[in-house]
């Protein structure tokens, strides 16, 4: 078989296209060598296209189990009905199902984190469940190797997390211009305005205080959101607090131009302890300082170079604030940006995510051909 003609690859996710930053970033830099296809959930959302990916939904009609049902049955009629190379699975409880059904098939079941809810016998449960299914694949790829260990597996790809740039700009700003980016679902992000509006009234006292204001990109399927815009009301912070509701991940520049800080605020829980966040990965490629809680990940990346780590409390928040002013002159784009160079979506995909899923294709062929020959 000629390996430089393009493959044909299968992407099963649950979250609608695009709205995924993981695989979504797969698709924009594997279109070239393979010929992709995308099946998701349709969750009503608006479509988001990319030339060259061919992008198919199943409906979220009925009942729960009506629905289950259906996406296992239009998996696996995608998989009987074409000739994939590869089926890439962002893992989905019921995804051995899959696998079973399609003996044939070379398989990839790809994690990306382990259950975050608040519910601690939930997360247990859940991952136990993920383990167990993720043992019935040959090739499984995770986000990075405390998560491997820590829920239990002996050999994983290590596939890990990305960003993109989405700012050039070197020039040092002379305020403090603050960017949040992400759900807001379990973060707490209430705790940081509180902790933000404490600083500001601190700065207010000094005789020439600085230009300050924060912009807070994303929603949460609960009421995250409006308490955030309820707590603004109250206190009167229209002048400096903004919320800007969903703004789609290739939409995201203007905001990243404007600002200088990046808010990286996850509560530090067992189950966020190991889970990378995209969102400093991204203010750091786009040489934003950050201001991030001391989670496991967080430790890794941020520096006295980049930004400051602080707790997850209100009082942390204030403090953090209050060094991030004093060292804001320190603090240079281009140097912060050079810091994550290799950590950028196009370098993780050309030189790990490309060369794996060959690997993966060249060993399923070679397999079903010592098969054939016996």
């Amino acid at each position: 078989m000629d390996y430089q003609a393009r493959r044909k690859l299968l992407i099963v996710n649950r979250e609608q296209y695009g709205y995924h930053v993981d695989p979504y970033k797969y698709t924009v830099y594997l279109k070239k060598q393979f010929e992709i296809t995308h099946l998701s959930w349709d969750y009503g959302l608006p479509k988001i296209s990319q030339e060259g990916i061919e992008i198919k939904y199943i409906s979220r009609s009925g009942n729960k189990l009506s629905r289950y049902l259906r996406f296992l049955g239009a998996v696996h009629k995608e998989i009987r009905n074409h000739s994939y190379d590869l089926i890439f699975l962002v893992y989905f409880m019921g995804c051995s199902i899959i696998r079973l059904l399609n003996a044939s098939g070379v398989f990839n079941v790809d994690i990306r984190t382990a259950t975050d809810s608040t519910n601690p016998l939930k997360n247990r449960f859940q991952d136990l469940v993920l383990l167990a299914e993720c043992k019935t694949f040959k090739n499984v790829s995770i986000i990075n190797e405390n998560l491997s260990e820590n829920m239990g597996f002996k050999r994983t790809h290590l596939l890990p997390l990305g960003g993109e740039c989405f700012s050039t700009e070197n020039k040092q700003k002379d305020g403090l211009y603050m960017l949040y980016v992400g759900t807001l679902e379990n973060r707490n992000m209430i705790t940081f305005v509180k902790g933000f509006h404490q600083f500001y009234l601190e700065l207010l006292k000094k005789p020439t205080p600085k230009p300050i204001h924060f912009t807070i990109v994303g929603d949460g399927p609960g009421s995250e959101l409006e308490e955030i815009k309820e707590y603004v009301r109250k206190n009167q912070l229209q002048e400096v607090i903004s919320t800007e509701g969903y703004v789609h991940n290739d939409q995201l520049h203007h905001y990243f131009r404007k600002s200088n800080i990046g808010v990286s605020f996850i509560p530090i829980t067992d189950y966020y302890q190991d889970q990378p966040p995209t969102k400093t990965y991204e203010y750091l490629l786009s040489g934003l300082a950050v201001i991030a809680t001391a989670t496991n990940e967080n430790v890794k990346i941020v520096n006295d170079k980049n930004g400051v780590l602080i707790q997850d409390t209100v009082e942390a928040v204030k403090s953090g604030l209050q060094l991030l002013d004093q060292r804001l002159e320190r603090y240079h784009p281009e140097e912060i940006r050079q810091q994550m160079r290799d950590h950028h979506w196009e370098k993780i995909v050309a030189e790990n995510l490309r060369p794996y899923l060959i690997s993966l294709i060249r060993a399923g062929k070679s397999f079903v051909t010592s098969v054939a020959k016996t």
